[in-house]
């Protein structure tokens, strides 16, 4: 047991001793895969999902610290066969405090399926050097991810049976863990 924690941790702080670049001003581009968990409305109660997925993100690199792009990214759920694809822009500030070289992201845009809303994705994480000009990112973070639902009351008729009324269309939103691995360039 000691073992498998040791391992990570020494993984870790080799990395965080590691010099990484910081970016340089110009075109920038990321590739990530994403992972959200998140709960899904059930009939009885909520049911735990998970969404795997990527996106991918270009835009302008200001100076070394400051990046702003626009993105697209696709989701999809096994076990609730439900599709998510935000389309959003993106600020991204890069930091380093000597050789530590953490980040902090901002997404916001918006939610094109599932009767569509808004997408919101605030992330925090290290950028790793991978040599002249590409890094590996890691983040954790939250998304809010907006959509709609048709809303209906049932009742019963004077014959007894069952009656729907259509109420309209709710707009919800869900927050979720998002964990998302990837490189820029």
């Amino acid at each position: 047991m000691k073992l498998k924690l040791l391992l990570p941790a020494l993984s870790l702080l080799a990395a965080m001793c590691a010099d990484a670049r910081m970016p340089e001003k110009g075109y920038r581009g990321f590739v990530e895969n994403s992972i959200d968990f998140r709960k899904e409305p059930g009939f009885f109660k909520d049911i735990n999902a998970l969404y795997s997925g990527f996106t991918t993100s270009h835009g302008y690199q200001i100076n070394q610290m400051f990046f702003v792009g626009a993105g697209l990214g696709v989701e999809y759920s096994n076990n609730m066969e439900n599709w998510y694809i935000p389309l959003f822009l993106q600020g991204r500030a890069d930091f380093k405090f000597g050789k530590f070289t953490p980040f902090g992201d901002i997404r916001f845009g918006y939610n094109l399926s599932q009767g569509t809303g808004i997408y919101f994705s605030p992330s925090v994480g290290y950028r790793f050097n991978w040599g002249r000009k590409v890094g590996i990112n890691v983040g954790a973070g939250m998304s809010l991810m907006g959509y709609s639902v048709e809303m209906y009351t049932v009742g019963i008729g004077q014959d007894g049976y069952a009656t729907y009324q259509y109420l309209g269309t709710k707009h919800k939103v869900k927050p979720n863990f998002s964990f998302r691995v990837g490189i820029d360039f």
